[in-house]
């Protein structure tokens, strides 16, 4: 079977994750991610330590939820008084349907994407999983048992 006959949601995550992904360092603060992730047209960025191991993740939500509801200054606030720590990942071997499940288990956006080693080397979103495989926003948004239900 060639790639192009491959249902959308058994395609590997390494095949379509966004290989280069956008990171912030622990210390940075808010101000400085929001403006990586406004101009890259991203909805999150990724904690590093400057080993490239992964320490947190920040999302557009973590900024509405952890700085402004709160009213602490983005300009004085650090990336790791408000980021996820040990965040979820997933292997890049894995399925777009199997990413789309853990992200509606776990109930996130955001899900980077680590080598067998555990190293960072994409991340795939939500909307990612939308966009390519529309069949799978019933697996993404839809919990087990709710289906009847509005």
């Amino acid at each position: 079977m060639s790639p192009e006959e491959v249902p959308p949601e058994e395609l590997r995550i390494s095949d379509v994750m966004t290989v280069n992904v956008i990171t912030s360092k622990p210390e940075e603060t808010v101000v400085e991610a929001a403006r990586k992730m406004a101009e890259n047209d991203v909805g999150s960025v990724v904690v590093v330590d400057e080993k490239g191991t992964i320490l947190g993740i920040v999302t557009e939500g973590d900024i509405v939820r952890r700085v402004v509801a709160r009213g602490l200054d983005p300009s004085k606030t650090v990336v790791r008084d408000i980021m996820t720590q040990n965040p979820v990942t997933i292997y890049e071997d894995a399925t777009l349907a199997a990413a789309a499940e853990y992200m509606r288990e776990k109930g996130i956006g955001h899900l980077p994407v680590v080598n067998e080693h555990g190293r960072l080397v994409g991340i795939i979103s939500r909307s990612d999983i939308v966009r390519l495989a529309p069949s799978l926003i019933e697996v993404l948004y839809i919990r087990r048992g709710e289906e009847g239900q509005a």
